[in-house]
Order: structure tokens, then sequence, then C-alpha cells
């Protein structure tokens, strides 16, 4: 797997565009190496409202991994829907296209559209089963936001898969997890930028109607969550494999019981700037090998939300 991340992207969201607007896709593959066997590309559609109108899609930025740039408007990648045919109605450009000139696989990507409304149709999907043509990939793929609206200040994941197989943080397994949760960052700045996050487990308890969020260890004297540090260059683009490293307990009358994250984690974010990033999670579900079921990835895209949460004990 590649940075053990890539399995799992984005992208299949709908949009309409009108006017100019700019269109983020955070997350961009040109068949990319995932767990369990897969490849995973990106196909992006671009459908005219009006068969009538002539749009014209251009790049605008494209972040890597080691930093990448902001493109010339004058020699920037550009593709013009002009066809005469009324029918002649939509473009479709894949990872490779997006990528183009970068010598890249990976990275986030901002295209403007302009010259009439469309409708922006946005997928990765596993394409080791194979293609149609050589061209649509067949599979399993993901939804993505392509509005193009960053983040600005402290944001959260809302969720990322808890640890359905037992324990998950006793028995660390290579190649699969019920849910394997990656995360993704792109810094669309000329500038760095840097992220830090902490994690908020919940769990579940048998015979009990609720979950709760789980305490850290040494809970109440002392504790610590899952944390980690990200710096981000320069138009830098970021996905990573997340793994809980801490074992949490079950506050209350369980206070000192170890307890698995089983129902969820949270991930707030903090930016040392004021800079605008895009953030997203992408969990992947996969079966457990010794059911004797045929290996597959179930991939969910999870965008951040604006709004930093507070662990329970954080004044």
């Amino acid at each position: 797997m590649v940075k053990a991340a890539v399995a799992m992207f984005v992208v299949s969201a709908c949009s309409v565009v009108s006017a100019q607007q700019t269109i983020v896709l955070p997350a961009v593959s040109d068949n990319v190496q995932g767990v369990n066997g897969s490849v995973w590309a990106t196909e992006v559609q671009i459908i005219k409202m009006d068969p009538d109108d002539n749009p014209t899609i251009r790049r605008l930025w494209v972040c890597l991994e080691d930093g990448g740039f902001a493109d010339d408007p004058v020699t920037a990648p550009t593709w013009e829907m002009v066809r005469p045919e009324r029918y002649a109605r939509m473009l479709r450009l894949s990872g490779a296209d997006l990528l183009v000139g970068t010598g890249a696989t990976l990275g986030g990507v901002a295209l403007e559209i302009e010259g009439g409304e469309v409708i922006v149709n946005a997928r990765v999907a596993d394409v080791s089963r194979g293609t149609m043509w050589e061209a649509t990939p067949f599979g399993q793929g993901q939804l993505m936001a392509t509005d193009g609206e960053p983040l600005i200040g402290p944001a959260h994941l809302p969720w990322l898969g808890g640890c359905l197989n037992i324990p998950c943080t006793f028995v660390p397994r290579e190649n699969w997890n019920y849910y394997r949760n990656n995360i993704g960052f792109v810094n669309p700045n000329p500038e760095p930028l840097v992220l830090d996050g902490v994690a908020l487990a919940f769990g579940e308890w048998p015979g009990v109607e609720s979950s709760r969020e789980l305490a850290p260890p040494g809970f109440p004297d002392s504790g610590e969550r899952d944390t980690f540090t990200k710096i981000l260059p320069p138009y830098g683009w970021l996905q990573f494999r997340w793994d809980s490293e801490q074992i949490y307990t079950y506050p209350g009358i369980f206070g000192d019981h170890p307890d698995l994250p089983s129902a969820a984690f949270l991930i707030s974010l903090t930016p040392d700037s004021d800079l605008p990033y895009f953030a997203y999670a992408s969990v992947v579900f996969a079966p457990d090998p010794q059911s004797g079921i045929p290996a597959f990835n179930d991939p969910l895209f999870i965008p951040a939300r604006p709004g930093f949460v507070a662990p329970f004990d954080w004044e």
C-alpha cells in the first residue's frame, strides 16, 4: 500500500456549478495500488446543464506530498467543451489528466469552471476488477464534496471507525482491520501549514443503552489521548493511515476497566494559522480474513466540519 493510506479515497459526489466556480478534489489517484490487491483510479465527469453552452475547465493548483504549485493561467492544463453537437455534453477526466505535468500519482487538485452551468461528478473506484474500454472505473468507490469551500481555524472529523476486531490496539494487523482509518490534508497556500489532532474515543458496554466517551489511560489523575502533528509544505498534500495507540478505559463505576473504542473516534483539528485548508477522513471496511469472505474494500469519505470538539475532561 502506498503510504498505508491510499486504499481509500474519494469520490463520487455531485455538485452543480454556475457562473465561475472553483471545484476542489482533495484526493486524486492515478491507478495507485492499495491493500487486498486494490487499484484506485479517479474519474471526474463534467456535464453541461445546457447543451448549447461551451464551458472551459482550467486547473488552478495542484497539491502534492513534497509540495505542489499554483498553475500559471496561461500554461495551465485546460479543457474546453466546444463540440457543436448538442449531445456532446460530457467531459471525462482521469487521475492522469488531473495530475498531468506533476510526475505524481497522488494529490489534491482545484479546477476553475466558467462558461455555463455544469454538473460535476467525481469518484475514485477500485479498478482491480476491470474497467469499461480501459477507461470507466468499475468497483467500489467513495463520495466526496467538491464545492471548494475550505476550512479556516479549528475543525473536526466527525466519525472514524472504531475497532470491532478484538482487541484492536493489542494486536495490530498489517494488511487489514475491520475499519482502516485514513486522514487527509490539503494545504492550498504558498506557506507551510501545521495541523494538530487529538482523538476522542467512544465505546459501548453490554447492557448499557448509550455509548460513552472513553477516558485516556491514567484518568482522572493523568492520561494521554491519541494525538498527532502534521506539517504540510506549501501546496502540500498528505494522506496517512491513523491507528489508535492508547488503551482507553470506561469512565464511571468501571473507571479502571479497559475498553475498546468500538463505537467510533472523533478527531479534533487545530491549525497553527488562519490559512484555508481542506481535511477529510477515508474509513474503509474490510472483512475478517479468517471469515472466508473474499477480500474487499468498502470505503466511506468523510469531510471535516468547522469547530473544535473538546474531550470531556478538558476545561
